[in-house]
């Protein structure tokens, strides 16, 4: 008997796990996360040269543009692996977000390269003068003075140093000095300038990662988890195994209703959580409710590939048509998907433009009518679980609120496959509605 339930527990994940594999089809463009903001941030979007306010959970993409304002820092996650701080009065773009490659141009101010396990994704720091490669895991600090000169310090592993001339290696303890043109800069290597209050910042933030045991139960190809630790707990609930759920959420809270939409560049509306910890559980996994516990993230399978994805969600409405859907009040909702539910993406460019814009380029939506949504979508069927906003709040960050609806309006409902058909407004590019106030908007 017990070799039986053995073999029937190891279909189980295979099947599981087939499931996954087909639904997780590839990468997308990629995405990092604004994980830490102190004091003073912006994010200045590459294409539209819109400055706005910073908020956790920003996702950021390729052009994008960091700046922080004085006593200010911030950090920006690229994978589970690598990140970079940015001390204050100090600005970044987004090079490149590749998967596993990754290049920010550092243009004034100190930023410190963190490369905190091992890994096989490539990233670099451009100054005016020279390129920083780590070769392995360890902490850099590149600083771009205001007349434009370099200092690299490698305060652990090693970097190599692209120059016109050649490759420079830069070794633990040892401080590079770039002087001179950018075409033909001068070099001089020193012991390692002293640490000062920004080192010992990012070094209580590598012990608050460090002491995070979330990789235990969640995949490499999952960013971000390491915050769940410190807001929640990992329980064990058949048939998924090990997944992951929130404390002290108030009595209205359901995944994908604290935060706002956002419209970003090839993914269109992107879900920004306002938990401190929402980054991973709105872009990765699924949701399901059980009673003991209440609501449950599941990462999915460990050993497959994971992608992120703008937000995990079935949009559904009625009197769909132009670029409105409801529930017959103007109302849009969504519920999260349940494990191993269908996701259909709304976002590429077959859909959306190159560039954070405010532009819907394709129009065609799928709508599936006369489907029995609380049979199809597990989550429908729990109580509060269905979101709404009213009107154009959507695209216009409006207040987000459970959606009481009735046996026959669900059966009348119908479900939104491909683009979600809500026009982006001039606020959907907003990550928070507190004025910008750092430095001016570039040319």
């Amino acid at each position: 008997m017990f070799g039986r339930w053995v073999r029937l527990t190891a279909l189980a994940g295979v099947l599981a796990g087939l499931a996954w594999c087909q639904e997780e089809d590839g990468p997308g463009r990629g995405v990092a996360r604004l994980s830490v903001i102190n004091g003073d941030v912006s994010v200045l979007a590459g294409a539209s040269k819109e400055k706005v306010a910073a908020a956790i959970n920003a996702p950021l993409v390729v052009q994008d543009h960091v700046l922080t304002g004085p006593s200010s820092r911030a950090e920006v996650q690229f994978d589970w692996a690598n990140m970079i701080r940015l001390a204050s009065n100090t600005e970044i773009r987004l090079a490149e977000l590749e998967y596993h490659r990754y290049q920010v141009q550092l243009s004034r101010g100190t930023v410190m390269l963190r490369v905190l396990r091992d890994t096989d994704a490539e990233i670099e720091v451009n100054t005016p003068s020279v390129s920083v490669r780590p070769t392995r895991k360890g902490s850099y600090r590149v600083t771009v003075n205001d007349d434009g000169q370099s200092e690299i310090t490698a305060r652990s592993g090693e970097a190599e140093i692209y120059t016109p001339t050649g490759v420079e290696r830069l070794r633990s303890g040892r401080t590079m000095l770039v002087r001179g043109t950018p075409s033909n800069p001068e070099f001089r290597t020193i012991d390692a300038i002293a640490r000062d209050g920004f080192d010992q910042w990012s070094e209580n933030r590598d012990r608050y990662l460090e002491r995070a045991r979330s990789y235990s139960y969640v995949s490499r190809d999952i960013y971000g988890a390491d915050d769940l630790d410190y807001h929640g707990r990992w329980v064990w609930v058949a048939p998924y195994g090990w997944v992951w759920t929130p404390w002290g959420v108030a009595s209205w809270w359901a995944p994908y209703r604290h935060g706002r939409w956002v419209w970003i560049d090839w993914y269109g509306w992107t879900w920004l959580s306002y938990d401190p910890w929402g980054w991973a559980p709105f872009h990765y996994g699924r949701w399901f409710w059980h009673g003991p516990y209440g609501w449950c993230w599941y990462p999915g399978p460990m050993h497959h590939r994971h992608y992120w994805r703008p937000a995990l969600v079935a949009f559904f409405g009625f009197h769909v048509g132009g670029v409105h859907v409801g529930f017959g009040f103007g109302r849009i909702g969504w519920v999260p998907l349940a494990p191993y539910e269908p996701f259909y993406p709304w976002y590429g460019r077959r859909y959306y433009g190159w560039y954070r814009q405010p532009t819907y380029i394709d129009n065609s939506v799928r709508i599936v009518n006369n489907v029995q949504i609380v049979n199809v979508y597990r989550n429908a069927r729990v109580v509060n679980a269905v979101s709404g906003v009213e009107g154009d709040g959507f695209a216009r960050g409006g207040r987000i609120q459970s959606i009481r609806v009735g046996e026959g309006e669900f059966q009348r409902a119908s479900v939104v496959q491909g683009p979600v058909p809500v026009a982006p407004a001039a606020e959907s590019v907003r990550f928070a509605d507190r004025q910008v106030r750092v430095g001016p908007n570039l040319p």
